[in-house]
Formats: structure tokens, C-alpha cells, sequence
């Protein structure tokens, strides 16, 4: 999670270089190649959203465990008490 940062400045540099280069070097006529860099950068949005969701859900999935075991904690430490304070009576 702390990387995703490091990985959409990547990605948008890498895109910004990307069409840079294409617009210089590229043999094809102007609209080929704007038609291409849209789709590239269609396809690494996509793949972009699809990893943000994964880590989302991967994020969620270590909440809920820590609330499961946080909940466990609190039920074992209730079951403690109320069997220290039968003794205490």
C-alpha cells in the first residue's frame, strides 16, 4: 500500500515518455497514433484500477480480521472477568 505512490508516478511518467517517444519516432500518420496512445493509456488505467481495487480489498479483508480478533480479545476478556468476579463472591 505504501508503494501505490511510487507506482502511479511511475506509471505517468512512464506514459508521459511513452507518447513523447511515439510522437517522434512513430511511422504512422498523427491519428494512428493518437488512437494508439489512447489505447495504451485505456488499457494501463484499466490495469491501474484493477490493482487499486485488489489492494482496496485486501485492505478491507485485514479490517475485518483485525476487528474479528479484536472482538475475540474483548469476548475472552469479559469471560475472564465475569469468572474472576464469580470467584470474588
Amino acid at each position: 500500500m505504501k508503494d501505490t505512490g511510487s507506482v502511479l508516478l511511475g506509471f505517468l511518467a512512464g506514459v508521459g515518455v511513452g507518447a513523447a517517444v511515439a510522437l517522434l519516432f512513430a511511422p504512422q500518420s498523427g491519428e494512428d497514433t493518437r488512437e494508439w496512445i489512447g489505447d495504451t493509456v485505456e488499457d494501463e488505467a484499466y490495469r491501474l484500477r484493477r490493482k487499486a481495487k485488489r489492494s482496496l480489498d485486501q485492505v478491507q479483508d485485514a479490517f475485518e480480521k483485525g476487528e474479528q480478533t479484536v472482538s475475540k480479545v474483548l469476548k475472552t476478556g469479559k469471560t475472564a472477568l465475569d469468572t474472576l468476579a464469580a470467584k470474588l463472591e
